[in-house]
């Protein structure tokens, strides 16, 4: 199909002629499932190094004191505000992920890290209501997925984490319509952005990768905020011969973008994984099946005598940490993820520390599993297809095969489970049980909230 409106002019018009009203209920529905368990985890990221480094900066470099760093009692600026909350909510690798479509890409984004804190600083600031959040969340969302939907899978391939990369343009589209910019002005957002856009996978199992969606959203909101003060870019920053389209995937599928923005809506299809544990997404089917396997046959670490894992070569090349060292690392290590399973019973938070990465029963059950590349992709493979091989000490054999995980569309975590999932995480920073209450009540009734700073209230210190 020919196309005569340059990209970034179709997308700047979706972000200014889109309203709320567009929104459907199915969509907002899940909407507020995702703002809720990320607000749960920017409390819990609250008291990680990497996060606590960036209120260090905070308050060394200071900045106006408008917005809000949840589960504190500090304000400074909103690009600061939304650089913290964006790596608090992304810090335990617990937040959710946005797939690709398509069987034969990898590379799933934390869309919700990079564009909610970005618009939460700025909504906070301005004073403006649950209603307004919800239409800036839900446009930010939708274009961070469809861009990755859409760049050329060398992207992802050759190095670059699109949490990172593409984060920042749903943050800086997000913002951009919190200011009330015109098409104009998305554009030059997006422009400035291109500028910024970054992050690459070698940093993966480091405080660096923690940043990535810290950095995305704060970056969203500096180039939000500087075309509204007149900064102005090439209109076509994105599509342009030598625009960043180009520049960092070699091109990119028009039909996966162009007149889909919003049909159908990224967040309800292909849909957004919510996480049950928090380590790697891709660690999840794995862990999925192990989980339902113990459960079913009565296992565990006493009575296994190895465990074998098949996936297909692009989640290996991105779990690279088969023998981790510390939590950070255990969170992109499929070995780790599956003897924690294995020795303690359960993965949560309270289970990702250096201590217990380091304990001898489980250093000694990571030898003992295997992870390895199935021969071909079949038919019917999705492209986290995952299969797990048992051998318990009495040589018996179980065998399982998972196409998705628990918190997948096919298997979603619905409102309640999330309610679940946030109490958790607010207990990590033993967060008072009547804020928690009133957080989640505001949240289920987000788009009746007159202003989001009674909700930013119960979330901070």
């Amino acid at each position: 199909m020919t196309y005569t409106t340059p990209i970034t002019v179709e997308i700047a018009n979706f972000i200014g002629d889109t309203n709320f009203d567009a929104l459907p209920q199915n969509v907002l529905a899940r909407g507020r499932v995702h703002i809720l368990d990320a607000l749960g985890l920017a409390l819990a990221g609250s008291r990680t190094p990497a996060t606590r480094s960036l209120i260090n900066l905070a308050r060394r470099v200071g900045g106006t004191a408008t917005s809000s760093v949840l589960g504190t009692a500090l304000r400074t600026s909103p690009p600061l505000s939304a650089l913290i909350n964006g790596t608090a909510m992304h810090a335990d690798n617990f937040d959710d992920t946005s797939p690709q479509p398509s069987p034969d890409r990898n590379g799933g984004i934390h869309a919700t890290a990079a564009v909610l804190p970005a618009i939460l600083a700025l909504a906070e600031e301005a004073n403006l209501s649950g209603r307004k959040l919800t239409e800036a969340f839900h446009l930010g969302i939708e274009l961070s997925c469809k861009l990755n939907h859409a760049i050329d899978p060398r992207h992802y391939a050759e190095g670059s984490h699109t949490t990172g990369t593409l984060g920042i343009f749903g943050a800086a589209a997000g913002a951009a319509k919190l200011l009330g910019l015109d098409t104009a002005g998305v554009a030059h957002a997006l422009a400035l952005a291109t500028a910024r856009a970054g992050g690459v996978r070698a940093n993966f199992g480091s405080m660096v990768e923690q940043a990535h969606a810290g950095i995305a959203a704060e970056g969203g909101v500096t180039a939000a905020l500087l075309a509204d003060l007149g900064l102005a870019g090439d209109t076509d920053s994105l599509g342009n011969h030598f625009g960043w389209l180009q520049a960092a995937g070699g091109g990119y599928a028009p039909d996966a973008i162009r007149g889909r923005l919003g049909a159908p809506w990224a967040i309800v299809d292909p849909g957004t994984w919510i996480k049950p544990y928090p380590s790697g997404s891709l660690t999840h089917p794995a862990m999925t099946l192990l989980e339902n396997m113990m459960r079913e046959h009565g296992f565990d670490a006493n009575t296994v005598d190895n465990l074998t894992v098949f996936t297909n070569q692009r989640l290996i090349s991105t779990l690279i940490h088969n023998n981790p060292t510390d939590a950070i690392q255990a969170r992109f290590s499929m070995p780790f993820c599956l003897a924690v399973l294995l020795v303690m019973g359960r993965a949560g938070i309270s289970e990702f520390t250096d201590n217990i990465v380091n304990r001898p029963e489980i250093r000694a059950m990571i030898k003992r599993i295997v992870y390895r590349p199935y021969d071909a992709v079949e038919t019917g493979y999705s492209n986290v297809t995952t299969f797990v091989e048992v051998t318990l000490a009495n040589g018996a054999t179980h065998k399982a095969r998972a196409d998705f995980p628990r918190g997948s569309p096919e298997a979603p975590m619905s409102f309640d489970d999330v309610v679940e999932k946030f109490i958790d995480c607010a207990a990590a920073v033993d967060w008072p049980a009547d804020k928690i209450d009133q957080i989640m009540e505001m949240v289920e009734k987000l788009e009746e909230l007159e202003s989001v700073r009674y909700l930013i209230a119960r979330l901070t210190s």
